[in-house]
């Protein structure tokens, strides 16, 4: 049986503009993909390792929050996420599950750092 093809959506206005290939994720993931972008992590896809896919994650800056999220490579669902709050932090922030990973993203605050950034630390950087 053949099926027509008809012509992909209209984007939504306003909607976050994704960079980054969704295909073979969860509506979940996905938010949680969309929620990096908005806090200025520019997600991008990592090499896959076993039965995972990972995302890397990485503000502008040497004080901004980098990391990354572990997905299940054939359910697309999120596993885990670590995320360093910039260059002077103690340790990693860690959380295991989909929920727990959308708290941890929620708490991160965007980078005020550029490229050229020399401050010595991050609270320096955002004056």
């Amino acid at each position: 049986m053949n099926t027509p093809l008809t012509p992909a959506p209209e984007p939504i206005p306003g909607a976050a503009k994704t960079t980054i290939d969704l295909t073979h994720v969860t509506s979940y993931t996905a938010g949680i993909v969309r929620l990096a972008e908005a806090k200025g992590l520019r997600p991008a896809w990592g090499q896959p390792r076993g039965r995972t896919r990972r995302i890397i994650l990485n503000a502008v800056g040497p004080h901004g929050a980098f990391g990354s999220i572990v997905i299940g490579r054939t359910s697309g669902k999120v596993l885990r996420a670590e995320v360093i709050h910039g260059n002077d932090a103690k340790v990693p922030r860690r959380a295991t599950g989909t929920n727990a990973v959308r708290a941890l993203l929620m708490e991160v605050t965007p980078s005020a750092c550029s490229h050229g950034c020399n401050a010595e630390s991050s609270t320096a950087c955002r004056t």
